[in-house]
């Protein structure tokens, strides 16, 4: 187990398309909706992002939230009558952006209370930070390859 990777397998036995092409063109089209870099070699599908941002206005909108999804590849194979696609995603940038954000509550924490109490603000803010960040992943994975496999998700 890596702890810089997050990884996911899904088999699906039921499935309205037939394809790989055809899925990994949706899979495709959709990062592609979602500004990441594509390339796709044999069966699999690699894929980073380009920017890295926080968005002006609301977070009501997914497109324009804060990616946390930097780079990664899924992989697309047929076994038998069963679909096996299995996902990694790199998460550096997700441990990078909170560690930032615990030093910054930490830094602030440490303005009102001693040392070792802003300390645990700061490690409990990057825990938390981390595991909305690996939720969130799975999330938008879970909800790219449904969205491609099924039609009408």
């Amino acid at each position: 187990m890596n702890l810089f990777e997050l990884r996911g397998t899904e088999i699906i036995k039921e499935r309205k398309i037939n394809d790989i092409n055809t899925i990994q063109s949706k899979i495709e089209n959709r990062l592609n909706s979602m500004k990441a870099r594509t390339y796709i070699a044999d069966n699999v599908i690699t894929f980073s992002t380009l920017k890295f941002y926080v968005p002006s206005g609301s977070l009501n909108d997914r497109r324009d939230s804060l990616r946390i999804i930097k780079e990664g590849w899924i992989d697309i194979n047929q076994k038998g009558h069963s679909l096996h696609i299995c996902w990694l995603v790199k998460l550096d940038s997700l441990y990078f952006l909170a560690f930032c954000c615990s030093i910054v509550s930490g830094i602030i924490a440490s303005l009102n209370t001693d040392v070792v109490l802003s300390l645990g603000i700061g490690i409990i803010f990057f825990l938390a930070l981390v595991f909305a960040g690996i939720v969130l992943i799975k999330i938008q994975m879970d909800d790219l390859i449904n969205s491609s496999v099924y039609q009408n998700y």
